[in-house]
């Protein structure tokens, strides 16, 4: 039994062998083949075969509303950006409440505002 203490003992236990280069791992690394293309209206049919609804709401995104349910609150039929601005406060609390009292969510109330002029 060694001990890490006993220096002046010679071990004949071999060397580790040293780590290969980086092109012996890189050449090791499988190489990976693109995934078929899946048809969604495919996935969709076999899906609603095997009694699953499918999960993507992309028509819901569009405007479009699912038979016999109401149309998303927001659904938007364009692209969209993100505007953030820095207001004062008093102006910020202002564009709130006038939201509100009117119900419209901030892009409504931006557009009520913008037609006013």
């Amino acid at each position: 039994m060694s001990n890490f203490l006993d220096l002046d003992e010679s071990n004949n236990e071999p060397a580790p062998a040293p780590p290969p280069d980086l092109r012996t791992l890189v050449a090791s690394v499988p190489v990976s083949k693109p995934r078929p293309y899946l048809n969604p209206q495919v996935s969709d049919k076999l899906a609603a075969q095997h009694g699953f609804a499918s999960r993507d709401h992309s028509d819901r995104f569009l405007g479009g509303a699912l038979p016999g349910r109401r149309a998303v609150r927001g659904a938007i039929a364009e692209e969209t950006k993100q505007l953030s601005i820095r207001m004062p406060l008093s102006l910020y609390t202002e564009f709130l409440s006038f939201a509100d009292e009117k119900k419209l969510t901030y892009s409504e109330a931006i557009k009520a505002l913008l037609d006013r002029r």
